[in-house]
């Protein structure tokens, strides 16, 4: 039986010092780096994308697929959404471009997490590992989960977030139903520069720019825009853990997701 593959999603836009250390850190800690896939998503108009595709071609694990943006930011979950369909790996990792990848054998022990007895035969389940920063299992800033979650809820992150609250949203949807597990053992370290690992960059300004009116009817910054889409979609995640719960045949506990 062939062991499954994992697939590394990971929007990016410019940022070459953070794609090579990413690069780095997988060629230095993996048992076998073709037991990963590193997907990154590519504005179509990044200026540095000539020379992503050029870093894709010379190495044998990266690919980059070219995210037509029109020009604006289009917000990071639907690029998580676009890369995930262009995938087929049976293992999907949610990460961000300022991650880096610091224990060693890492992909074996990420692979026995879901083959054999590991993996209910329902196959939902989400696994998330140290950021660096959180000492306990609270949020999936990084997540590995399976195929079957996006095949169940049709997505795998919520576009209207244009940035932040994906890795909530997916959290409690899993621990609902006890279905989250924290390697505390494995560090995936989160370079975030809210968190002071480094300064913020045009990326990150892009990212909390005002909107765009013509393209979302709705005036403000994107922050406060996503920010306001957890308590909008209330409604729209009480159906998704629903639905989650019709297919496993398992009442939810909602006491782990915000009322």
């Amino acid at each position: 039986m062939q062991k499954p593959k994992i697939s590394l999603l990971v929007p990016s836009r410019e940022r070459l010092n953070l794609k090579l250390t990413l690069i780095s850190s997988l060629i230095s800690s993996c048992d076998d780096i073709s037991n990963i896939e590193l997907v990154f998503g590519t504005d179509e108009d990044d200026p540095k994308k000539a020379t992503i595709e050029r870093i894709c071609d010379n190495t044998s694990f990266a690919r980059t697929i070219t995210i037509n943006n029109n020009g604006k930011f289009i917000g990071i979950n639907r690029i998580w959404n676009t890369l995930f369909e262009q995938t087929e790996s049976d293992i999907v990792g949610y990460i961000g471009d300022d991650m880096a990848f610091m224990t060693p054998g890492w992909d074996t022990e990420i692979i026995n997490e879901f083959t054999g007895e590991n993996l209910p035969d329902d196959k939902l389940k989400l696994v998330h590992c140290y950021d660096g920063y959180r000492q306990r299992d609270e949020i999936c800033v990084n997540a590995f989960t399976t195929r079957k979650y996006y095949d169940t809820v049709g997505y795998f992150t919520r576009p209207e977030f244009l940035i932040n609250w994906s890795d909530q949203w997916m959290y409690q949807s899993y621990k609902a139903f006890n279905r989250v597990k924290y390697r505390r053992d494995i560090h995936i370290q989160h370079n975030h520069w809210v968190l002071g690992f480094r300064q913020p960059d045009n990326v990150a300004a892009r990212m909390h720019a005002s909107l765009d009116t013509t393209d979302l009817n709705k005036a403000g910054n994107i922050e406060k825009h996503s920010n306001e889409q957890w308590t909008t979609l209330r409604q729209e995640h009480k159906d998704e853990i629903e639905k989650l719960s019709k297919y496993l045949n398992m009442p939810p506990n909602w006491s782990v997701v915000d009322p």
